[in-house]
């Protein structure tokens, strides 16, 4: 075991960050500018083709070289990484004892020294402060295990998400102390819950000599057991700073003391409220003051691929599970057959197993994009990742439930402890995407980046409406995308070009027809998003069977139709976002009041609708 982490102490160390500011440029919204993963806008540097996929999507420019689906370079890499994993899941069968989590509220020291012998706290620590270093494919490639367990996961994940916030924000002297101690196993991190709208509030006081008292009562954190490091935010002045504190270094005079709550899944780790009051210095204020907000969403954002990664795991084992269990149980309707003829049965796994095959593909597509640094910025798409990944969460516990029906609400079912964790686990972290950043972001790059002119005239607004009616309808092609595809793929290429064209139609459409006022319209936006994620999916899905057929891959066919069957499903969907959202049926006007339904619950205070049984007297 020892080899294999020393080999994979060599594997490439690559960034998945952007630590330098773009320029700012007339835009909509105001936005975090240092992470790849915060929603942002982008400077004039490059092609937008080159900065930002789905942006280039929205605006109809294609780079080639996003047709390629990245993988490693080195053969001696991915012997690597497959030995390291093996090693790991072999470890985690053995020593992960699900009921004693359950029982003792905390990870057992089988399982911690588990973790520590493969160094699961250091992975995304640099070699230079004594971490491992791995890239995010490799990285993905370990949360998959992970999942074996939520609990180990989540302390994995906050290891990470505290790691990466020290690379971007620490400065040297912080670097150099945490992430080494880090990589050491000193540190046990806890995380404020950056979206918390149910907790208390920590308050700053600001004092003499670049000193300041915070302090807060009910904060809610999320942390390995028995956690010593705080990553928190306060507030002063309507400003909001991150703060980080290691008990060790805490006066006498200072005060921390944690409440668990009583959540209904994730036993094993530390979730709950902090009482609050310390004396804090520059030393303890994580990046400059005031930017708090932005940490916050680099906090979120950091944790979507690990957790896209370790649903990917869990997926893949639930459809192996449920593989033996449909193929070992009698049909529900004859008599001779078991579960897996029914035809039922075939389309509940059929929807599963192509969320997973699209999740996959868009997760390590991603990953090896910022690996090879083909692609600026991921921001939009790292969000969209977000909404798959909820999406298979939930198709996972509903096929379950849907397939093995009764004995899925058995206490003793192996199952029942996952769904309480991953319902803890979405709630706590709440990494669902901001429809409105990612429509809005989008949006702003087309807005900075399209020369628009706003049309007054009816005569020529109805003429210019004509043409673009039939751009929608014909769209034709201008990429040309099917040539660097397989040839069985050639009407999925053809169908995510006309979204391409497509949708940049929509977008003119919409800034000529609402302008500024397209912030308002939450229905149009979500189109949009939707629009956006099927278009991810189909790039990746695409490119993924391309190569997995060119290079030999067994079932290789499979995914060729499995990668067809998809674009077909999202070209259909996507037409039809798109046909509302070009107005042609007057429901971009519609749209703002698919949300009176829900203000008129706020504002009436619940289901106000009378029964049908009731009679006007």
């Amino acid at each position: 075991m020892h080899r294999v982490l020393l080999r994979a102490r060599n594997l490439q160390n690559l960034t998945a960050r952007s630590l330098s500011d773009a320029t700012k440029a007339e835009k909509i919204v105001e936005i975090s500018e240092k992470s790849k993963y915060a929603i942002r806008t982008l400077d004039n540097s490059a092609p937008i083709e080159k900065r930002s996929l789905s942006r280039g999507f929205a605006m109809n420019k294609f780079e080639k070289d996003f047709m390629i689906y990245p993988e490693y370079a080195d053969s001696d890499d991915v012997r690597n990484i497959e030995g390291y994993v093996d090693v790991l899941r072999k470890s985690l069968e053995l020593s992960i004892d699900s009921k004693s989590i359950e029982k003792d509220g905390k990870l057992s020291s089988e399982m911690l020294e588990t973790l520590r012998s493969n160094e699961i706290h250091s992975l995304a620590i640099p070699k230079d402060f004594g971490g491992i270093g791995m890239n995010n494919k490799d990285i993905s490639k370990v949360f998959e295990e992970l999942s074996l367990d939520w609990n180990i996961y989540t302390s994995a994940h906050l290891a990470l998400q505290t790691a990466n916030l020290l690379q971007i924000y620490g400065s040297d002297e912080q670097k150099s102390k945490y992430l080494k101690a880090m990589a050491e196993g000193k540190v046990r991190p806890a995380v404020a819950i950056v979206k918390d709208t149910n907790g208390g509030k920590l308050e700053e006081t600001v004092g003499p000599a670049g000193k300041s008292m915070i302090n807060g009562e009910n904060l809610r954190v999320i942390g390995q057991h028995n956690a010593n490091f705080y990553v928190i935010f306060a507030e002063n002045a309507g400003e909001q700073t991150c703060y980080i504190l290691d008990e060790t270094e805490m006066a006498t005079t200072d005060k921390i003391k944690f409440h668990r709550d009583e959540t209904i899944g994730l036993k094993g780790t530390d979730i709950g409220r902090i009482d609050i009051t310390a004396l804090v210095t520059d030393k303890n204020v994580l990046g400059t003051a005031g930017n708090g907000a932005e940490i916050a969403a680099e906090l979120s954002g950091s944790g979507r691929m690990p957790l896209a990664a370790a649903t990917v795991g869990m997926a893949r084992r639930a459809l192996r599970e449920l593989s033996i269990w449909c193929n070992r149980t009698n049909s529900r309707r004859t008599r001779r057959g078991t579960l897996a003829d029914d035809s039922r049965s075939q389309r509940l796994v059929t929807d599963l197993a192509l969320k997973v095959y699209a999740l996959e593909s868009a997760l390590y597509y991603l990953a090896g994009l910022i690996d090879e640094g083909l692609s600026i910025v991921v921001d939009i798409e790292n969000s969209l990742l977000s909404m798959l990944t909820r999406d298979v969460l939930q198709s996972v516990i509903s096929t379950q439930l849907e397939l093995v029906g009764v004995a899925a609400s058995d206490s003793q079912f192996p199952h029942e402890r996952i769904f309480r964790d991953v319902t803890t686990l979405l709630a706590t972290f709440d990494e669902s995407p901001d429809i409105e950043q990612i429509g809005l972001a989008t949006i702003a790059t087309w807005a900075t980046t399209t020369s628009h002119k706003r049309i007054v005239s009816t005569l020529k607004r109805w003429m210019k409406q004509e043409t673009e009616q039939e751009k929608m309808k014909n769209p034709g092609l201008t990429h040309y995308i099917a040539e660097h595809a397989h040839p069985s793929l050639q009407m999925a290429c053809q169908e995510l070009e006309f979204s391409m064209s497509r949708i940049n139609n929509v977008v003119s459409r919409l800034m000529t027809s609402q302008g500024k006022n397209i912030e308002q319209d939450y229905g149009s936006l979500e189109a949009l998003v939707s629009v956006l994620k099927n278009n991810l999916v189909m790039v990746s899905t695409i490119s993924r069977a391309s190569r997995s057929y060119s290079i030999g891959l067994r079932n290789a066919d499979i995914e060729l139709a499995w990668a067809t069957i998809i674009c077909s499903r999202l070209s259909r969907a996507t037409w039809f976002e798109l046909d509302a959202l070009s107005d042609l049926f007057g429901l971009v006007r519609f749209n703002p009041s698919l949300l009176n339904a829900g203000r008129a619950v706020f504002d009436l205070g619940g289901y106000i609708i009378e029964s049908p049984l009731e009679k006007n007297w």
